[in-house]
């Protein structure tokens, strides 16, 4: 399931009920405590008692929208009417566990069609160590796609021909070096792919237990955090990886797994090649809590292009649908969906606290100055910033005169 269709449907964001994907147009909730109050004759002041936490109240309008909306929605019916508490997952307030506070209301209309109306007010439950204390944030998620790959490999290790195995690991490993060497780093990570490579070459794995440690060492460079000192050092220090150069190369090399997945000679190569993609999209999905998004849109793109991602890695994942591997597939996709989720949680947050990027649009040529000038004019000390952010993000021959009909630059909070 792809949770992120944000490119499809302006305006809205994706959720879910019990797996079932809702296009939230809003969301409310109340929260309190359950006082009771008492009114006695002849007394003025009244009388409460407290009797504990009120459980929330979410109340939910979206829409079901597809040329299979009539059968979107008699699943989601049969959500709707199955006992016991569900998974709820909210664009805003992340994953929790819900039952229906009143039947849910579920609309059709001749002026919209393809779509349908959903209006549901749900009840949050606690339930100790249920799905709702497991798909508990992105951390969480990484590590669980990380040990799923690991117990793919593992399956490979145990469950197939060593003649068969050693084929296709040598195989693999050709592959994953010959992608190494083709991705193209990006300004802010050229000491990226030098490092990633001399790990590659240092030396061939042979069994599957050593083919998991000779990948861990490659994606530990796209997982690890740079840490910047508080105080400069005087001497000059090389330029660090920033997190947005590691999430572009780690999703790069995943890209290029998955491809070579597709058409792989067998389903061992297969196995290898999806476990390999699924740390590398770990590690991007990482450095998403590190990564300095400059606006929206960046932000916004990050999440549609990781969600697409880790939805491609699934449908690699259920291609392994033998006997051999479908319990470690399984234990896969569960992992890519729980971080795609926890992914769009995460930036939905960062979406909200940046500017937007602002487009200019004119027939005539533009100086770079006096639009700087237009955004900030009453902000004066802002407009050598705003200038220079026009000049970076639209890359003119000259400054003074920027050719093209439009102008971008990044909105001033």
């Amino acid at each position: 399931m792809r949770i992120d269709s944000l490119d499809a449907l302006p305006g809205l964001l994706p959720g879910s009920y019990r797996g079932r994907t809702l296009h939230f147009l809003d969301a409310s909730s109340e929260h309190g405590r359950r006082v009771l109050e008492y009114l006695f004759p002849g007394v003025d002041a009244p009388a409460y008692d407290d009797f504990g936490l009120l459980p929330s109240v979410v109340t939910i309008d979206a829409l079901v929208i597809g040329d299979d909306y009539k059968g979107q929605v008699k699943s989601l019916q049969r959500a709707f009417e199955t006992p016991g508490p569900g998974l709820l997952m909210h664009p805003w307030l992340g994953p929790m566990s819900v039952i229906l506070e009143e039947p849910a209301s579920i609309a059709f209309s001749v002026r919209e069609l393809r779509v349908a109306r959903i209006n549901v007010r749900l009840k949050r439950v606690q339930i100790g160590g249920g799905v709702g204390q497991v798909l508990s944030g992105l951390g969480g998620g990484v590590a669980s796609l990380l040990s799923a790959a690991q117990a793919l490999i593992d399956v490979v290790d145990v469950l197939v021909l060593s003649a068969a195995r050693g084929a296709a690991i040598r195989r693999t490993v050709r592959l994953i070096a010959a992608a190494a060497n083709a991705v193209t780093p990006p300004s802010d990570g050229a000491r990226l792919l030098p490092e990633i490579r001399s790990i590659l070459a240092a030396s061939a794995p042979e069994t599957p237990a050593t083919f998991g440690s000779w990948l861990s060492g490659a994606v530990s460079v796209l997982s690890a955090v740079a840490e910047e000192p508080a105080v400069a050092s005087a001497l000059a220090s090389p330029p660090v990886s920033t997190a947005q150069a590691k999430i572009a190369v780690a999703s790069d090399l995943a890209g290029r797994m998955m491809d070579a997945a597709a058409s792989a000679p067998s389903q061992v190569d297969a196995a290898l090649l999806v476990a390999a993609a699924a740390e590398f999209l770990s590690a991007a999905a990482r450095q998403s809590v590190y990564a300095d998004f400059a606006s929206r849109r960046e932000a916004t793109a990050y999440r549609t292009a990781m969600t697409a991602a880790l939805s491609a890695l699934i449908d690699r994942a259920e291609i392994l649908g033998s006997d051999t591997y479908q319990a470690a597939s399984s234990e896969l996709i569960r992992g890519a969906r729980r971080v795609s989720s926890a992914v769009v949680i995460e930036m939905n947050e960062v979406v909200g606290r940046l500017p937007e990027v602002l487009v200019f649009a004119s027939e005539r040529e533009h100086d770079a100055w006096q639009v700087a000038q237009h955004i900030a004019g009453d902000r004066p000390g802002q407009i050598e910033a705003v200038y220079l952010d026009i000049v970076a993000r639209n890359r003119p021959r000259h400054p003074a005169v920027m050719e093209g009909s439009t102008v971008e630059a990044l909105e001033i909070r």
